[in-house]
């Protein structure tokens, strides 16, 4: 559904600050809870009553959040958007957590990543194509036997004159899709296509774009010049805002304008995507130490994943060990070291057992918590301790609010010296 325009009341939040709400905004006079079904589906929130009224707390989503018919929430990254697109590039988001709503997004000069653009596109298409292709007649000249609208002084000039008594030329008015916005929209499609993964997670707009490609067969593919999504406005007003808003996802991918992450009324529209720091943190830093560490011959494995898995207990298997990061200098043996990564200001008492029982399950001599700082002083490597057995422990604090691209190569780089020497 398009972006509502009755008077909603947009609402700012970082990630996991708390609100108190009076009473009255979050129910009704017969104490029934006004919040979006959507919303509540997605435990972005957690509720409190406290005495002032409803204590609501942000669980670590970002994005713009509908949470009742009258308001809204913009919640916001503590640290900048360019590296939230940067996190995003090499945290393997496939962009589900998607809203059927659509919000400004901020004009700025970065570029989101294409991935959201494909999904974004994606939405406008589907409605596009429910809508129907749109056609027009346009006028065509046509050489060969007898039609109707004959082109006398075409007809004498280019045949008769020649000695030609059959062939005519005529001027046919077609109902045709081929028009410019069409030709642009086929190249649109072409270049998304090309661009997403072959994975089942992207299967629905691979065929959303065959689909539409089927549809648009005849067209020639044309690339779309500058400001020419507002071609779209040329357009019947049924199939107007679709055409538009899948032209201006395709101007962003293009880089003709850029895009940020915060709310901006009279920005870019897109779909709502609400982002989980949580996960994004955790891709983000297995696959930054994946590449920076693979010409140093250490690989880094999921132990989320069911084949990487090991159990706590020597004579059982009921408890599985899923430590986010299994590091190794060769596949053979015990690991190197074990990582958690949490996004999280401090770590808890929770977290520092989970590390260890792993550690211990594992026989790894290193262990170490990853966490994020907001500036250099707060960055860095801390020695926390050793355990009987050897295995020592350290925490690693990675700036997220700085050079995202130094600090990921420092990260690698202290990491990379914790591990035993090899042999």
């Amino acid at each position: 559904m398009a972006e509502t325009r009755l008077a909603v009341r947009l609402i700012e939040l970082r990630e996991r600050e708390t609100r108190v709400f009076p009473r009255r905004d979050l129910v009704d006079g017969s104490g029934t809870s006004l919040i979006l079904p959507e919303t509540r589906a997605l435990t972005a929130v957690e509720l409190r009553d406290v005495a002032e009224g409803i204590s609501l707390q942000a669980l670590g989503l970002i994005g713009y959040l509908p949470l009742t018919p009258s308001i809204a929430l913009n919640l916001q990254a503590k640290f900048p958007v360019n590296n939230l697109w940067e996190m995003l590039s090499l945290a393997d988001e496939t962009y589900e957590r998607i809203l059927p709503v659509l919000r400004s997004y901020q004009a700025a000069n970065t570029t989101a990543p294409h991935h959201l653009l494909a999904r974004g596109f994606g939405h406008y298409l589907a409605s596009l194509l429910s809508t129907g292709i749109s056609k027009d007649y346009r006028l065509e000249n046509r050489h060969g036997y007898f039609r109707p609208k004959v082109n006398f002084s075409e007809t004498v000039v280019r045949h008769l004159s020649r000695g030609d008594q059959v062939t005519v030329s005529s001027d046919t008015f077609f109902f045709s899709p081929h028009l410019r916005v069409n030709e642009i929209l086929k190249k649109a499609c072409m270049d998304f296509l090309r661009m997403l993964p072959h994975d089942s997670k992207w299967r629905g707009e691979r065929s959303l774009l065959l689909d539409a490609l089927n549809a648009l067969h005849l067209v020639r593919p044309t690339r779309m010049a500058y400001g020419e999504q507002n071609l779209a406005q040329t357009l019947p007003i049924w199939s107007r805002d679709d055409y538009f808003g899948a032209l201006n996802v395709y101007a962003v991918l293009l880089g003709y304008s850029g895009i940020g992450f915060p709310y901006e009324a009279q920005g870019s529209l897109l779909p709502s995507f609400l982002f989980k720091l949580d996960d994004i943190f955790e891709r983000f830093v297995r696959n930054s130490l994946r590449l920076s560490l693979r010409d140093a011959a250490i690989s880094i494995a999921d132990g989320n994943l069911r084949h990487n898995q090991g159990s706590l207990f020597l004579d059982s298997r009921r408890f599985p060990t899923k430590p986010d990061i299994i590091i190794r200098r060769n596949r053979k043996g015990a690991p190197d070291a074990i990582a958690e990564v949490k996004y999280k200001a401090r770590i808890e008492e929770a977290d520092r057992y989970q590390v260890i029982s792993h550690v211990v399950a594992a026989r790894a001599p290193v262990g170490i918590w990853i966490s994020p700082a907001l500036s250099d002083d707060q960055a860095g490597l801390e020695y926390i301790g050793s355990i009987p057995g050897g295995a020592k422990f350290y925490h690693y604090r990675i700036n997220i609010s700085g050079d995202l691209t130094a600090a990921r190569v420092e990260m690698a780089r202290t990491i990379s010296q914790l591990l035993p020497s090899p042999g």
